[in-house]
């Protein structure tokens, strides 16, 4: 079994983590800086619009789908709204998602 001192050491291991503490600061970069590498580009917002564009088209395309096939039953909808309120939806929550925070 573990002492309590490893368990204390852990813990606070985590908590400096947690806090950001144990991490070394971000390189500062100039404002006229235009160098981005590869890692650095998605960050930036490219291909974000691809992306959602992208997710509309196969959860809309998937939605209309299931809806076509089963719109005999009662309380399915009509296949084009839905598969088009899927592609809506999914198209806003992958550009909202896809924006990533900058630090």
């Amino acid at each position: 079994m573990s002492n309590n001192d490893d368990i204390e050491k852990l813990l606070r291991e985590v908590d400096a983590n947690l806090t950001g503490t144990g991490r070394s600061p971000a390189p500062v970069v100039p404002a006229g800086s235009k160098a981005l590498s590869k890692n650095d580009s998605a960050s930036s917002g490219s291909g974000v619009l691809t992306k959602a564009l992208i997710a509309a088209a196969i959860c809309g395309g998937l939605v209309f789908t299931a809806t076509f096939f089963l719109q005999w039953l009662p309380l399915v909808d009509n296949p084009l709204s839905s598969g088009l309120g899927a592609a809506v939806g999914a198209f806003l929550t992958a550009l909202v998602l896809g924006r990533r925070r900058r630090t």
